[in-house]
């Protein structure tokens, strides 16, 4: 019987504003008015959140090698936000805008860890899965240390790169945001380390549960 978590890989997605169509267009008169924006970010570890759910209710995940005799399972979803401030400024022939700060924010909102509501909380067997969960959860946060700080590297450069923006008419915070999360998505460098973060968790998750931890954690609870 497959006693040890699963890992479960899930879709990487980017947070922010939708896209809008408008039209903005680069121009030396807006460079002027230009200044570095003041950058700052964070990384979110995820609050752990233990939860009991039926045998049935893990078995939905894809991906689990015996979904039918995992007991126990860690997952959460990685995701870059943000949010910013920009200045505007009045010229002949429409509006210069440039980004005057701005704040990533990557992570994880939530380490959900489920356990199999067949053994209840406080039972040797419930903290037998709990304790080898908290092993998986210590993989994610140390390899969101690593890429996270890589990416966040890459989104200040990004950032950086967003000089005076010009806009033959009104300007808004969303036609900014339209740009920024554009230069965000067609990123190479940002696509290329989160695959690298999935892959490294997917790997370092699959390694974790191996026999000898199983049995490891089988030993725990006599008559198990």
């Amino acid at each position: 019987m497959t006693l040890l978590s699963n890992f479960v890989r899930k879709s990487l997605k980017i947070t922010g504003f939708l896209l809008f169509s408008t039209n903005v267009y680069a121009n030396d008169i807006c460079e002027r008015f230009y200044k570095e924006p003041k950058i700052t970010t964070d990384i979110k570890y995820g609050d752990v959140e233990y939860k009991s759910v039926s045998r049935f209710e893990i078995s939905k995940f894809k991906n689990l090698k015996n979904p039918n005799a995992t007991l126990g399972l860690t997952y959460a979803d990685f995701s870059i936000g943000y949010d910013f401030g920009f200045e505007k400024y009045k010229i002949d022939d429409g509006v210069c805008a440039i980004l005057s700060s701005i704040n990533f924010s990557i992570g994880y909102k939530n380490l959900d860890v489920l356990i199999d509501d067949k053994y209840q909380e406080g039972t040797c067997e419930y903290n037998a899965i709990k304790e080898h969960e908290q092993g998986h959860i210590k993989i994610y946060r140390q390899e969101l240390k690593y890429y996270g700080n890589l990416i966040l590297d890459e989104l200040k450069r990004i950032a950086g790169d967003v000089g005076p923006i010009f806009f033959d008419g009104p300007v808004s915070g969303k036609k900014i945001g339209n740009k920024i999360q554009k230069m965000v998505f067609e990123s190479d460098n940002i696509k290329l380390l989160k695959l690298k973060l999935e892959d490294a968790l997917m790997d370092k998750n699959q390694s974790y549960d191996n026999k000898e931890e199983y049995a490891r954690v089988k030993g725990i609870c006599k008559g198990w």
